[in-house]
């Protein structure tokens, strides 16, 4: 039960760092690539076009053929992809096979249920780490093209909800 709980504490402990970093991950520039945060892909804005997902990225810097931007690309994809297999296998096979494992013996595997929420929590920490590449990719090669106008925001607006547990 211990090591449930540990397993539970890091999780959040993740999920909060990653909160923190993509509070932070948000770039503009007027003239070269803009980073825009993720709804759900992150994606750049160049010369007025959106470019999201890994096929329409692949084409972006295949268009801009800069070495370090193919460097930040390849780390993008191999986050991406790690956090999408892990994420895929913590938030739906494991807890198929909990289910199935219930249904057969009518106990619940406690080490799946943490494993996948570890799984998921990790996932989202390299999908976090994958946004950060393509952020510094349009922060470098603004630096790069000369223009002067880095404006990182730290905060960005967010809509919550709060929901009252009493009168």
């Amino acid at each position: 039960m211990k090591k449930v709980l540990v397993a539970i504490l890091v999780l959040i402990c993740l999920q909060s760092q990653a909160q923190k970093i993509q509070e932070q991950l948000y770039y503009h520039s007027a003239k070269g690539i803009s980073f825009i945060p993720p709804l759900s892909r992150p994606g750049l804005v160049y010369e007025g076009k959106l470019f999201v997902g890994k096929k329409k990225l692949n084409a972006l810097f295949n268009k801009l053929n800069d070495e370090q931007l193919n460097t930040y690309f390849k780390k993008y994809k191999a986050n991406k992809t790690t956090a999408d297999i892990l994420t895929f296998t913590g938030a739906v096979a494991l807890p198929l096979t909990n289910i199935f494992i219930a249904a057969n013996d009518g106990k619940v595997n406690w080490w799946l249920i943490a494993t996948s929420g570890l799984l998921s929590g990790v996932g989202g920490f390299l999908n976090v780490q994958a946004q950060k590449n393509l952020l510094f990719a349009a922060a470098y090669y603004d630096k790069k093209m000369g223009y002067t106008a880095h404006n990182f925001v730290p905060k960005q607006q967010s809509i919550t909800i709060a929901i009252p547990l009493g009168k």
